[in-house]
């Protein structure tokens, strides 16, 4: 069965930009010198003659200059980088054994689940060195080596030393001379004759710190017959997610959902987890919110800002993302404050009613999205009811003529009614305003709840103007607020209160204040009687209630916090600051616990509070991952090589890859390329044997800021060889995708076939596809072939499918799966994990 993109797995909590502290047991200073390289091998131990290599490696260096082609390096700073840091003392046999931070990174890679199920062998490198090593038992007795590449220089020096560097030798290219020169980790496979590996042999790379070069070296060694695969490569139930039309509990959203995000925008969920979780368990309580208690996972990011001082506000603000063990009392966590405005050109909106009086139907009423509609709907949502589904009741005192008369009169403006009489009820002193109107009555019970605790605002009034939604909030003030004041020691304490008995509406006038400005807590007040709901109350106090006081028309002297106590808030435009009130932990099993991925920014707010799902991480400075692999395929012998990249965005990536395939061998280089800031990768076969085989199946995904400059070489050397290069690009947001490629035939190669297939789609007006294929060809028995397209996403393809029922976003992505089914087909699901992930995150902005 073919395997399509979508349906590959996911890591848990594995997101770009991540990164966990520092820890080392040794790293060399920044820059490269002789001193620099002999310390390296030194602290490795390493013999004379790899010395002497890295020497003579690092003059090749130095005399070749960068690439004139291809990507643009001219960011790289040679001398800020560090080339060597080891995190362990020595490579761990055993998962349990390896230290909690790095287990937690790895741990979120899915490898200790990727070798139980599906993997022969694991091998783990982390910045400089491999810190992780498992082989399975079966394949240690068949005589396959699968080792770091360090260790297999220690115990099998003169196996090492008859392959090491002889299919790409220091002096090909000035990235290969790097690599020569400080080259650590990486793997060392050595596959006896006849021996096959069915599963596959998998290893995984990362760079964690900051301003790292990784130059891992990975040599495979296929003896006759031999046959080998190498595969490079939360919440619990309850917590209230804001989404774009209403809050959803965590375990409720689904794909497609579009979530508010730490930026302050909306953004969708393209995929949801859950898992059981066994460790500590962080319960995290902020001050303003009295109603909402987080339960997360220890590896959970909060974005968060370090309390400097305990008895000061902080003066310099600086955000980071902070795991819970990392949190503590009076540390201030951030709430985003959403300003997304939607504002209706027209002065009539029309919107379906629901139920009518002959069945079922859909009544369009014009409603004005005017100062005066806001302003009559804040009266509705504090002192309004509907009655008998065909009465709109305003209810108040009879002193408060001055908001019985606003009332008539917004009816009035509004809906230019004039069928409302005014009810008096002597034994409570109240009068109501009763509106005899069915299709007024239906449209306020659909827009705002018929009774209190159904009381809500619609999603379209949420993302009105500041300017309409503060009428709002003035009148409901007026019908369901309070203003209260007590003289302390310290000083006049004064609060406005907002009371609800609608959990749902109290957190909607808050994200309304919040953006008017105003940063207002929440609280729930219990309410005597058997039976009764809650109430919830929306408090503004100190230095936020003189603004409040200036909507209301009430004047407020604010008065500072003069014990500086952590029970400060602070609203900067972007965010809104909450000190954390209480942080305390406990111990669970097999909890279940809840995550999603949202495209784009891969954060989102849970109770509130802007937190990030759980990749290499994201660093300001650049980073230089430039690794060599070397592949021998002896007679007879097959070896497939998976790689799906998962560098950031701040990372070079450089790398030379080529194989030696002799006589009916076969060599097949599966590459993905979708991470980076530059990637320049040409996967290559060198057919040296009479009947070899190789193929080179590529993708590139090129978005914003990226150059993804790939493709494949095929070199026949031997008569009756046959290559097949397949490169797929696309490029969204402005990226730019290049494919190169070589196939070269030398005279002695007759009867050779060669086919070359480049096919590029670009999903807008600025993004960028090239192509530069090159044919060498010295033999004229040969049969040649190469084709290339560039296409965009047609509107007659969209048409096509939007007739048969799709929406216009999923439209596009049965386009683009479309397109990269020739790569989806041949990646084997349950290895190349990352692969979903990445599509995931670089599309599912370009397609909607």
């Amino acid at each position: 069965m073919k395997t399509r993109v979508k349906d590959l797995h996911l890591s848990a909590n594995y997101l770009p930009g991540f990164a966990m502290p520092e820890n080392f047991v040794f790293k060399a200073a920044n820059g490269l010198s002789r001193k620099i390289i002999e310390e390296i091998s030194s602290h490795k131990k390493e013999p004379e003659w790899m010395l002497q290599w890295r020497l003579q490696a690092w003059k090749t260096f130095l005399a070749k200059p960068l690439p004139a082609w291809g990507g643009d390096l001219a960011d790289i700073n040679f001398d800020d980088l560090c080339y060597y840091l080891k995190p362990e003392d020595r490579v761990r046999q055993s998962w349990n054994d390896l230290p909690k931070d790095i287990k937690t990174t790895f741990d979120r890679l899915g490898i200790p689940e990727a070798e139980r199920q599906y993997l022969q062998g694991v091998s783990a490198q982390y910045d400089s060195e491999v810190i992780y090593h498992s082989l399975q038992k079966t394949l240690t007795k068949q005589g396959v080596i699968f080792l770091d590449t360090d260790t297999a220089l220690k115990k099998y020096p003169d196996l090492f030393r008859e392959y090491f560097g002889t299919v790409v030798p220091p002096a090909d290219n000035k990235f290969s001379a790097l690599n020569s020169a400080c080259w650590s980790g990486g793997s060392f496979v050595f596959v006896p004759r006849g021996v096959k590996v069915e599963l596959p042999l998998q290893a995984y790379f990362r760079i964690n710190a900051q301003n790292m070069g990784q130059f891992e070296r990975t040599l495979i060694v296929a003896e006759e017959g031999s046959s080998v695969h190498y595969v490079e490569g939360c919440f619990t139930k309850g917590t209230q997610i804001t989404t774009k039309k209403n809050r959803l509990s965590i375990e409720a959203v689904k794909v497609g959902d579009a979530v508010l995000t730490h930026k302050g925008r909306y953004r969708y969920v393209y995929k949801t987890q859950k898992r059981l979780y066994t460790g500590n368990l962080y319960k995290i309580k902020v001050w303003g919110d009295a109603t909402q208690v987080l339960n997360v996972t220890e590896e959970h990011p909060f974005l968060a800002v370090r309390r400097q001082n305990r008895n000061e506000r902080n003066r310099v603000w600086n955000n980071e993302w902070l795991t819970p063990k990392n949190l503590k009392k009076g540390d201030y966590l951030m709430m985003p404050v959403d300003r997304t405005i939607n504002s209706f050109r027209k002065r009539w909106v029309t919107i379906p009613i629901g139920r009518g009086r002959h069945g079922y139907k859909n009544f369009l009423v014009p409603v004005p999205s005017t100062k005066a509609f806001f302003r009559l709907a804040g009266y509705y949502l504090s002192e309004g009811s509907v009655s008998s589904g065909h009465y709109v009741n305003f209810s108040f005192h009879e002193n408060e003529r001055v908001y019985i008369e606003e009332v008539k009169s917004l009816i009035r403006e509004v809906f230019r009614e004039n069928k409302f009489r005014e009810v008096p009820y002597k034994k409570n002193h109240g009068v109501s305003i009763v509106v005899n109107s069915t299709l007024l009555a239906r449209m306020f019970s659909g827009f705002f709840g018929k009774n209190a605790s159904e009381r809500k605002i619609p999603n379209w009034m949420l993302f009105e103007e500041p300017t309409k939604q503060k009428e709002l909030i003035e009148t409901f003030f007026n019908g369901d607020g309070n203003y209260y004041n007590k003289q302390f020691a310290y000083g006049l304490k004064e609060i406005f209160r907002l009371c609800t008995i609608s959990e749902t509406l109290a957190y909607q006038l808050r994200n309304i204040l919040l953006r008017l400005d105003i940063v207002a807590s929440l609280n729930c007040q219990k309410n005597r009687g058997k039976g009764r709901r809650p109430i919830y109350n929306v408090c503004i106090s100190g230095e936020q209630a003189a603004r409040f006081g200036s909507i209301v028309g009430q004047s407020v002297k604010p008065k500072l916090n003069l014990k500086k106590r952590a029970t400060m808030f602070y609203l900067d435009g972007k965010y809104a600051y909450l000190p954390i009130r209480r942080v305390t932990k406990r111990r669970v099993t097999n909890k279940p616990v809840y995550n999603f991925s949202v495209n784009g920014d891969e954060t989102y707010v849970a109770g509130g509070l802007a937190v990030h799902n759980c990749s290499a991480p994201s660093f300001s400075t650049n980073s230089l991952h430039s690794a060599v692999v070397e592949i021998i395929i002896k007679p007879g012998a097959r070896v497939r090589y998976t790689t799906v990249q998962n560098w950031y965005k701040n990372v070079y990536n450089l790398v030379t890859k080529r194989a030696y395939v002799y006589e009916d061998g076969e060599m097949s280089w599966i590459d993905a390329n979708l991470g980076s800031r530059v990637t320049m990768k040409f996967p290559s076969v060198v057919l040296l044997g009479r009947g070899a085989r190789g193929s080179v199946l590529s993708l590139a995904v090129a978005g914003a800021g990226q150059h993804q400059d790939s493709g494949g070489k095929a070199i026949h050397a031997a008569p009756h060889t046959s290559s097949t290069i397949t490169a797929k690009s696309i490029s969204h947001d402005g990226g730019r995708s290049s494919y190169r490629g070589l196939v070269k035939v030398l005279p002695d190669a007759k009867n050779s076939k060669s086919h070359v297939v480049c096919d590029a789609l670009l999903l807008d007006e600025e993004s960028r596809s090239d192509t530069y294929p090159m044919m060498d060809i010295k033999n004229d028995a040969v049969e040649i072939g190469h084709e290339a397209t560039v296409s965009k996403i047609g509107e007659e393809q969209l048409f096509y499918l939007m007739s048969r029922g799709l929406a216009e976003t999923a439209a596009r992505s049965l386009i683009v799966n479309g397109f990269l089914e020739p790569i989806a087909a041949e990646l084997p699901m349950e290895y190349a994990v990352e692969l979903n992930r990445l599509i995931g995150l670089e599309m599912e902005g370009a397609i909607g």
